[in-house]
C-alpha cells in the first residue's frame, strides 16, 4: 500500500518545491504502516475469535 500511495502524492507534488518529494515519501510510508498495521490487528482479533469459538469464518 506505500508504494501506490506514495507514487500518488509525487504525481501530485510540484516541481519548484524541494520538499514535496521528501513530504510524499513519508507520508506514503505512514499510510502504508496504518494499513499494514490494521491488517495485522485484524487477523490478530480473527484468530481469538476462531479460538474462542465464536467467529465461524464467514
Amino acid at each position: 500500500m506505500a508504494v501506490p500511495f506514495t507514487l500518488f502524492f509525487l504525481m501530485l507534488s510540484r516541481e519548484e518545491e524541494p520538499g514535496d518529494p521528501l513530504f510524499a515519501v513519508v507520508f506514503g510510508l505512514l499510510l502504508g504502516l496504518v494499513f499494514g498495521l490494521t491488517a495485522v490487528s485484524e487477523r490478530l482479533r480473527q484468530r481469538r475469535l476462531k479460538r474462542l469459538g465464536i467467529w465461524d469464518g464467514s
